[in-house]
């Protein structure tokens, strides 16, 4: 059996994210966006990083993956990307886990979640 590696789970994430806009399911839009992003940034540091960076393979945190692409890279990190990243974050626990702030996704929401998604996805491939 195959190991299916970071970079194909994030891109049948990223393809489920598309789909469940296209039906109208905005919560899990959300928490696929998320997912893709993260295992795009674990993609990226599992071939780039060392083994300290392992670790970061069992954080959800797409704050501190960012960061750490970001220092493996080279490249400054972007405040704006940091504040797009907590929206992506927000969206997949708050719709994911059960609290008093759950929120339930617009089309505007999932939308926007896509458009992240699709950016970082882009700007982390064009690294290398």
């Amino acid at each position: 059996m195959a190991v299916i590696s970071y970079l194909e789970y994030s891109n049948r994430d990223m393809s489920y994210a598309r789909d469940m806009l296209t039906l109208g399911h905005y919560d899990p839009c959300g928490r696929f966006c998320q997912q893709s992003v993260e295992k795009r940034f674990k993609h990226y540091i599992s071939k780039n990083g060392t083994a300290d960076n392992i670790k970061l393979m069992q954080t959800h945190n797409l704050s501190r993956l960012y960061k750490t692409v970001c220092e493996l890279s080279k490249h400054g990190i972007i405040r704006s990307v940091l504040g797009d990243l907590y929206k992506l974050t927000t969206y997949y626990f708050e719709t994911n886990y059960p609290s008093e702030d759950n929120i339930e996704l617009t089309k505007e929401m999932a939308q926007e979640a896509v458009k992240i998604c699709e950016y970082v996805n882009k700007w982390v491939d064009s690294l290398g």
